[in-house]
């Protein structure tokens, strides 16, 4: 069977960019905090799920398997990839 890896690289971007993503998920984690407490009579339980899906993104996010650089940094990486 074959070992197939797979990678993943990212190009930085803009400040801008960055700024409205990072808004974002501010916005959709606080809206299913909102949710949960408005619509699910606010379960302890299910905040510290969705704070644990948060935290295994982010540490997902520092996989030897990611990239995060500039398309020049992303090309280099690549060629060095066996």
């Amino acid at each position: 069977m074959q070992n197939k890896a797979t990678h993943i690289v990212i190009v930085q971007e803009s400040l801008a960019a960055s700024i409205i993503k990072d808004v974002f998920t501010f916005l959709l984690f606080a809206g299913l905090l909102y949710f949960n407490h408005a619509v699910l009579s606010g379960n302890t339980f299910i905040d510290i799920l969705f704070i644990i899906i948060i935290m295994m993104l982010l540490i997902g996010k520092s996989s030897k398997f990611a990239f995060n650089g500039t398309k020049a940094e992303a090309i280099k990486w690549l060629s060095n990839i066996k």
